[in-house]
């Protein structure tokens, strides 16, 4: 039997971190193209656009708010996730737990949601559907 989990509460703190910028991107661009609130967004655009935003997908604010979830996901998820494996002669076991550590699993299922938020908005964008 093998069991791996991981139990490092500054992974956590670090998927965290990877996950507010995109958190926060998303709240303030549904502010003003969704609720006409142009503060936010106007008063961090300068920023933004010093950082790279306009530009396409490279070293620049574009990784972070397209991979930052996805890795704060990664980071999370095997940390309230408990695989056992049992090999005998006649069968193989996978065994899936999910532990109740708090902190983890909200970090996990937090950067799940902006994924899908991003995914959904990308599909919809592009979508060619009449």
């Amino acid at each position: 039997m093998k069991t791996s989990t991981f139990k490092n509460n500054w992974l956590t703190a670090g998927g965290l971190l990877l996950a507010l910028p995109t958190a926060y991107f998303i709240i303030i661009v549904l502010l003003k193209f969704g609720l006409k609130i142009d503060g936010p967004f106007d008063a961090v655009q300068p920023s933004l656009e010093k950082w790279g935003i306009k530009e396409t997908l490279g070293w620049n604010i574009n990784l972070l708010i397209l991979f930052g979830p996805v890795l704060a996901f990664l980071f999370t998820i095997f940390q309230v996730l408990k695989i056992e494996f049992h090999f005998t002669e006649e069968e193989f076991l996978l065994q899936f737990n999910l532990q109740k550590k708090w902190f983890p699993l909200l970090v996990a299922v937090l950067s799940a949601g902006l994924v899908a938020v991003l995914l959904i908005y990308a599909l919809g964008e592009n979508c060619n559907c009449s």
